[in-house]
């Protein structure tokens, strides 16, 4: 097995729970006796991907040591996939009025204006660390060292190989070599004793088990052996893998429990999902064999099965251990990492809400049945054709074309793109039951909520369903890479896809990308494209007043020419010109516009 060379001495602890009773903490908690936390985030584990949780083929005897000396949080919800799961855990807001709707395309960029989790408590005086997927924009300014991180290691390249990770160290690229769950325990442990004099909080986001599926080979062997597929065998010693990994970094918290009490939150980021591109899709019978209640859905909608994710919240000092069926949420997540701290907070900013007094025992100190929202990455409207097709204007949005939900105490109602339902899950979990007709008041109760949801709370917020803005000379930054997915402007017949922009064949296609240049002077920029069978005509960049333009031909990264911006908020527009007549694409795609100081 690769081990990365800078591995800390794993200890052989296992996580007990020592205490007989809970500790009361004081509001006004001094800053030297606030609590260190450790938020772990896992990638498409479902609720069924621990032997905790039923799975009778899967060994995670680490997690599930976790899950039984923690509050087990077992109706807790995230978003149905990725990004926007990140969104709400870093804001404690539903990730529809942050910026971010969608994965990719880039509809991933947490907006400028959003305040973070890590910002909040690094004014507070705590260390803050990020190692792993982030996941909420890869461009200047929306990194996670810009976003209240004092240091990150966001993983850039090689994202999900799971081994050779290649990181974004607070703008340096570092290459380190070995399995990356292993790289990413050993920067976490090593971050928990950079600053002994501060509190840390440390966001450990390991992209296990998203697919592709590769895993140690002895695990695979084990799994293998019992007779599973080689895509099950495989991902189930991922999730293996992870599990040992999970339980190393816990170790090390116990350790230093005496130094300062530390508390972890470990849960999912979405339901599971079984089709690698490296192995055969998992066969409908592997995927129910990890799903054992039997729910319905998967990751990217929102039934149980594609939002109901492992979380735990392990606080041996404060909290007897036990299993909470309250319903729960991830925009939940934020004030009670603030409330955990002490920390003042107005609750008014956030859409969910502190859990301390249900962490405490007092599950009637929350509202009775309080609405908790749900939405797809899937935005649609009247013209749209396909995932990441462009969307002319947020008011083409409509409520009834919109793929949301609304969990109300033991109802749940379901809108997906014109259809809808109504479910108990009381008696229904596996929400195969549409009992609109049998509770019509409850239905049109629900869908009103649901609606005025939509229309004040995400429809009219001034980040939702926007493409970033990206930001020119941030920081003396060397470069600035503009990523053509994002456009806010197209014209022609090209194709937005979620990395490019496609098919460049007529004069006059084009995109507009939002900028913002925070410092003027004299820019040189480059394109990254692939050019088609025949490349003709030019590309032309121009921002305002400047322009520049430069014949297209099969170099895969032209230069373009040189810019002098002034400091401003514009569109950068980027045109096909004069290609003649084109019976195929002179430019297959556009991946972005790479913009540097030039030199003096």
């Amino acid at each position: 097995m690769l081990r990365h060379s800078a591995r800390c001495a794993a200890t052989a602890l296992t996580l007990t729970l020592a205490v007989s009773g809970c500790v009361s903490h004081d509001a006004q908690t001094d800053a030297d006796q606030r609590p260190n936390i450790l938020l772990i985030l896992t990638d498409d584990q479902g609720y069924g991907d621990l032997a905790l949780h039923g799975n009778q083929h899967l060994d995670t005897p680490r997690m599930d040591a976790l899950g039984n000396a923690s509050v087990r949080l077992d109706n807790f919800h995230a978003a149905p996939v990725c990004s926007p799961t990140r969104a709400s855990l870093m804001t404690g807001r539903q990730f529809l009025s942050t910026g971010v709707w969608g994965v990719h395309g880039g509809r991933d960029y947490l907006h400028l204006g959003e305040t973070t989790i890590a910002q909040r408590l690094s004014a507070a005086g705590y260390a803050t660390y990020m190692m792993g997927k982030w996941h909420l924009g890869k461009s200047a300014a929306y990194l996670p060292h810009q976003r209240g991180f004092d240091e990150s290691w966001m993983i850039t390249d090689r994202l999900y190989m799971h081994t050779d990770p290649v990181f974004n160290h607070n703008g340096t690229t570092e290459k380190p070599k070995g399995w990356t769950a292993e790289i990413l325990t050993d920067l976490a442990i090593d971050c928990m004793s950079r600053e002994p004099d501060k509190p840390w909080f440390i966001y450990l986001a390991h992209p296990l088990i998203h697919e592709p599926y590769f895993a140690p080979d002895e695990l695979v062997t084990k799994y293998r052996a019992m007779g599973l597929s080689e895509s099950l065998a495989t991902l189930y010693a991922m999730t293996e893998h992870l599990d040992t990994e999970v339980g190393r970094v816990v170790d090390a918290v116990t350790d230093r429990q005496n130094q300062r009490e530390t508390i972890v939150i470990f849960m999912g980021d979405n339901g599971p999902i079984g089709n690698p591109w490296n192995l055969p899709h998992l066969t409908v019978e592997e995927m129910q064999q990890r799903n054992p209640r039997g729910w319905r859905g998967t990751k990217g909608n929102l039934y149980e099965n594609g939002a109901r994710v492992p979380a735990f919240v392990y606080a041996p000092e404060r909290y007897q251990p036990r299993i909470e069926q309250s319903d729960t949420d991830v925009v939940d997540i934020v004030p009670t990492i603030l409330d955990l701290a002490s920390l003042p907070h107005n609750d008014a900013t956030f859409d969910g809400l502190s859990l301390v007094p249900l962490l405490e025992g007092k599950p009637d100190a929350l509202p009775d049945q309080r609405p908790l929202f749900m939405a797809n990455h899937d935005a649609r409207w009247p013209s749209w054709s396909y995932l990441y097709s462009h969307l002319p204007d947020r008011e083409a949005l409509r409520f009834e074309d919109q793929a949301v939900a609304v969990r109300e105490g033991r109802y749940k109602f379901v809108l997906g793109y014109g259809s809808s339902a109504l479910y108990d899950l009381a008696l229904d979990t596996a929400e195969q039951q549409d009992i609109s007709d049998q509770q019509p008041d409850v239905r049109d109760r629900l869908e009103s909520t649901l609606r005025a949801w939509w229309e004040e709370r995400v429809a009219a917020m001034p980040a939702s369903y926007h493409m970033p803005t990206f930001q020119i000379g941030l920081d003396n930054a060397p470069s600035t890479y503009l990523y053509a997915c994002a456009p806010v402007t197209v014209r022609g017949g090209v194709r937005t896809a979620s990395h490019a922009v496609h098919d460049w064949q007529q004069d006059g296609d084009a995109i507009g990308l939002s900028v913002n240049v925070l410092r003027p002077g004299a820019y040189s920029l480059r394109a990254d494209l692939v050019a088609g069978d025949n490349p003709s005509g030019s590309l032309t960049v121009r921002i305002g007043d400047a322009t520049t333009t430069a014949p297209i031909s099969e170099i895969r990264w032209p230069t373009i020419g040189t810019l002098e911006l002034p400091a401003d908020e514009n569109i950068m527009w980027i045109s096909l010109d004069h290609p003649g007549v084109a019976d195929s694409p002179v430019i297959q795609e556009l991946r972005g516009i790479e913009i540097t100081p030039a030199p003096r």
